[in-house]
């Protein structure tokens, strides 16, 4: 079996401009360029990753709901950049990496809670990896034959340059779009919630 995942490239996105769109768009999450995030399908994610990962109080909250907006955001940006890159996502690899992820914490149910303990809703776990496959894909597809790593900054380069010149427009209720490193700062007197810095880590022993 071919090497397992590794982790999904740390991204810094910077958009060119923020609006406000709580009052413009009362069902809007965010925005991403003309893709719109609701907050209907956000309250299904949330719902379903506080269903293994109770919270224990409103700060631990909006932490979740920022880190599982920001992954809604990431992968818009993946998609578009393997449309973009005409990159072929072995669907076969995904099947493989999910069937050894449940193997490795023994079961459905225990990769639920695994999965949510890194803020990974149970129902985007198959997503998740195939955006790590997908990058991998960007890649290849860009720079085939290539090293690794020359296929890697490639498939980053690209992603960046989607991300740069979109709107990525959050509601303020969320919190809001910090321009300058990336990151989705809460609405209330929080810590600033880093949203694309930190990677996507649900394979160990990479």
């Amino acid at each position: 079996m071919k090497k397992q995942l590794k982790k999904i490239i740390a991204l810094l996105f910077v958009s060119s401009v923020l609006i406000a769109c709580g009052q413009q768009n009362p069902g809007t999450a965010a925005f991403v360029g003309d893709k719109r995030i609701t907050s209907e399908e956000l309250s299904v994610y949330m719902d379903d990753l506080r269903s293994v990962v109770p919270i224990e109080n409103n700060d631990q909250g909006t932490a979740q709901t920022r880190g599982v907006l920001a992954r809604l955001i990431i992968g818009i940006i993946i998609s578009e950049a393997v449309t973009q890159s005409n990159a072929v996502v072995d669907q076969s690899l995904v099947a493989q990496d999910y069937d050894a992820l449940e193997k490795q914490n023994g079961g459905p149910e225990a990769l639920a809670v695994f999965a949510g303990s890194r803020n990974v809703p149970p129902i985007l776990i198959k997503e998740v990896l195939s955006q790590n496959r997908a990058i991998e894909a960007i890649g290849k597809a860009l720079e085939p034959g290539a090293p690794e790593l020359v296929q890697r900054a490639r498939g980053e380069a690209l992603l960046l340059n989607i991300a740069n010149s979109k709107e990525i427009v959050i509601n303020p209720r969320y919190g809001s779009w910090v321009s300058k490193d990336g990151s989705i700062a809460p609405p209330a007197n929080e810590l600033s919630e880093p949203a694309f810095a930190t990677p996507v880590d649900l394979l160990s022993n990479r």
